[in-house]
């Protein structure tokens, strides 16, 4: 249904506090549940991850890294924040894979990964390759935890007094009072245990989250924001329940969220809110993108390069399956270790020159961007082999474009590309987000300083909907 309302502004604001029992993309940038479009360790990148819980309640939140391929679990784990938490990590390279450490105290189950003592790294623990076994031997190694992104879960909020002190900091310290209180209770008889939910509440937001690709050699680094869902669980529904699961679980996941979507159509500036049997397609919903748009950089004078992440954080849901579900057009094929999206490209220079194929020209045609797939979960695109984040071929897809500089839009509409709600409102074009890198070179300054430079431009994007009248 659409419901009408006075201007964009306010319409805005609705999407800012949600009134209803829909999943939405909170534009103020908090939420329950977060996604981090991109991690690497290659070419010398670190990924740090970075959570910040802004309440005053004290949440258990479930941390998971997913490999690029095809969104497979490569580390879950429990992190358990206390009130203006902040929690931090590293991920980088270790060996042929990837490996996580971090110097926070905040308590996580398993504890092995807590730091001990605040500001002293504690024990890193390498990321697992045992989900994606069933893939042909080429792709099953430890090298595919190399690359991915990272969904952030809260599963509720700890009630118990008991419970709440264990998690919270000492002032002198700035160590938690006892982590080892809230493991013991998935282990024997813990009543977590028993009953996962005891003590827990309904999630409530307030997270807020972002990224940073460093890449310690060149002296660059690259930082985005999370992208925040609200109302995952809805706080206004009095039958919800929190989703607090086990530290060796691979549950709560995306389907968990709230079987209703809510999206600001910007053509008619009206709220829309779309009704699905799983939670998985309203997330899918509120991402749906007919189309995305970002400038590119490949100015010779300064070695500048782009690269653009675009990643489908739902795909899977729609892929791994005999027959690919819409708004998914191919499903996984586990031989090639590719599902591909064909991708309609229209690029400019800032002279707002672009290219057309001439109607006259001989047959066959030259090949060009119109064959364009991404096949990946998480996609690195760089323009003309510039690779400013090193991409691997698990994930990169390179782009000849005849300009240095200008812009770009990829669209994602095409037969299949549709998710219908039940009812009637239909999205056009596929689940995505992302962002794009630009790196410029000025070399080595006198005195041996490095002069790089790079930065993040979050992808536009374009939005098709229809309501049933």
């Amino acid at each position: 249904m659409k419901k009408n309302i006075m201007s964009a502004a306010v319409a805005a604001t609705l999407l800012g506090a949600s009134a209803a029992n829909a999943v939405f993309v909170n534009s103020e940038g908090h939420g329950q549940a977060l996604i981090y479009p991109f991690y690497t360790v290659e070419g010398g990148h670190d990924t740090y991850i970075n959570l910040v819980n802004t309440t005053d309640q004290t949440k258990a939140v479930k941390v998971r890294f997913v490999e690029a391929m095809n969104s497979q679990e490569v580390l879950d784990f429990n992190l358990y924040l206390s009130p203006q938490d902040h929690w931090s990590a590293v991920v980088f390279a270790d060996g042929s894979g990837a490996s996580i450490r971090t110097a926070d105290t905040s308590c996580t189950v398993p504890t092995a990964l807590s730091a001990k003592t605040e500001g002293v790294a504690g024990t890193a623990v390498p990321f697992r390759n045992f989900t994606y076994q069933t893939d042909a031997a080429a792709f099953t190694g430890v090298d595919r935890t190399r690359e991915g992104y990272v969904e952030i879960i809260e599963m509720g909020v700890l009630t118990d007094a008991t419970d709440e002190a264990a998690a919270k900091h000492g002032f002198t310290t700035g160590v938690p009072a006892n982590c080892g209180t809230l493991s013991s209770y998935w282990t024997g008889t813990g009543k977590w245990v028993a009953d996962p939910n005891d003590d827990v509440a309904p999630p409530t937001g307030g997270l807020y989250g972002y990224g940073v690709l460093i890449d310690v050699q060149e002296g660059t680094n690259a930082t985005y924001d999370a992208i925040a869902l609200d109302d995952f669980i809805s706080i206004l529904d009095p039958g919800a329940t929190a989703i607090h699961n086990a530290p060796g679980s691979i549950l709560p996941g995306l389907g968990d969220a709230t079987p209703v979507a809510q999206i600001l159509d910007s053509s008619s500036f009206e709220v829309v809110e779309a009704q699905f049997l799983e939670g998985i397609d309203a997330v899918s919903a509120v991402l749906m993108h007919s189309a995305i748009m970002n400038d590119y950089v490949l100015e010779p004078t300064i070695a500048a390069g782009t690269d653009w992440v675009v990643t489908f954080p739902t795909k899977k849901e729609y892929v791994n399956v005999t027959t690919a579900i819409a708004p998914f057009t191919e499903e996984w094929d586990p031989i090639t270790a590719t599902a591909c999206e064909a991708m309609a490209i229209t690029y400019y220079d800032r002279e707002e020159r672009t290219i057309t194929p001439d109607p006259l020209d001989f047959s066959p045609a030259p090949p060009g961007p119109d064959a364009f797939a991404l096949c990946r979960e998480a996609n690195v695109l760089t323009f003309n082999d510039s690779n400013v984040l090193s991409g691997s071929t698990r994930v990169n897809q390179n782009l000849n474009v005849d300009y240095n500089n200008g812009w770009l839009e990829l669209g994602f509409t095409g037969t299949g590309r549709e998710l219908v709600s039940d009812n009637g409102v239909t999205f056009f074009g596929l689940p995505t987000v992302g962002f794009a890198v630009q790196k410029y070179v000025n070399g080595t300054l006198p005195g041996g300083v490095l002069s790089n430079y790079a930065g993040v431009v979050e992808h536009k994007n374009r939005r098709s909907v229809t309501s049933a009248p």
